[in-house]
């Protein structure tokens, strides 16, 4: 379980085409992604121990993906992002609360006269979307 409710995770489609062998893990074209706030440069994904490379971390990932526990229990991961699990009390249950921004209808615009805080709602509805 995530502590911040601001820590959403999406898993594009390379994390498990085993066609591209994980090379989306890796900054080959050697881009500037800048520094992070401990001065260390981003460059290459830093992969799970668990993964001997980025071929492997994506075979292992495509492998969980097509398993049997997997195929049993989709259903579930449907009523979380589809169903009758993404808001309410089995929401609550189900551990599957995000920022209030991020669910339609959480914001009353017409009550935001602050011109700052009206653009500041926006973007970050426009930068994460609503559910």
């Amino acid at each position: 379980v995530l502590s911040s409710n601001t820590d959403v995770k999406e898993l594009i489609p390379e994390f498990y085409n085993v066609d591209t062998k994980g090379d989306f893990t890796l900054n080959t074209k050697n881009l500037d992604l800048g520094v992070r706030q401990d001065g260390d440069e981003v460059d290459d994904v830093i992969l799970p121990k668990w993964a001997r490379s980025s071929r492997s971390f994506v075979k292992t990932m495509r492998d969980a993906l097509e398993s049997k526990y997997v195929s049993e229990h989709l259903s579930e991961w449907i009523d979380l992002v589809f169903g009758y699990k993404q808001t309410g009390d089995e929401a609550i249950k189900a551990d599957n609360l995000f920022f209030p921004l991020t669910y339609e209808g959480a914001v009353k615009f017409e009550d935001l006269k602050d011109a700052t805080e009206r653009a500041s709602v926006e973007a970050q509805i426009r930068e994460f979307g609503q559910t």
